[in-house]
């Protein structure tokens, strides 16, 4: 080719390759940040679609018993793993002794594998247990709260 050739041909385009360049470095940025995204995980084992999942302490109770000053009741445990309920009485005081295994929960209630229904309420960390009671029934009344963890 002779130098009129030259003159004719397709001018190639002085950005295209710092074009690609910068699209290509788009697209490893989205892909970084799409696998970044993905892979994160919470550092907990709660799923946020089944509040009750986890493993609760018993923080207080209110009922028509007596505990005495400052009962300890951190040595009862309860832990939701699916629809099964492991119980944890390791302290002084015992609640809940026949309600481990399978659990079923309707809107707010749940019935334990011993037939106790009790109203229950997730605030953040915080797991409220209320007695399904007897109306006829004036001292059965029974609320414990747990924390999460």
């Amino acid at each position: 080719m002779g130098r009129y050739e030259d003159l004719f041909a397709q001018p190639k385009p002085i950005y295209s390759s710092l074009f690609k360049m910068i699209t290509m470095k788009k697209i490893c940025a989205a892909l970084f940040l799409t696998f970044l995204l993905v892979s994160c995980s919470s550092d907990n084992n709660d799923d946020p679609n089944t509040p009750l999942e986890g493993k609760w302490t018993l923080t207080n109770v209110s009922c028509f018993c007596g505990f005495g000053n400052n009962p300890d009741f951190s040595g009862h445990k309860l832990t939701f793993v699916g629809n099964n309920l492991e119980v944890e009485n390791t302290g002084e005081f015992k609640f809940l002794i026949d309600a481990a295994g399978a659990y079923t929960a309707q809107g707010n209630v749940i019935t334990f594998k011993n037939g106790r229904q009790y109203t229950y309420i997730v605030k953040t960390d915080i797991l409220e247990l209320t007695f399904v009671d007897n109306p006829q029934i004036a001292d059965d009344e029974i609320f414990m709260a747990y924390k999460r963890g």
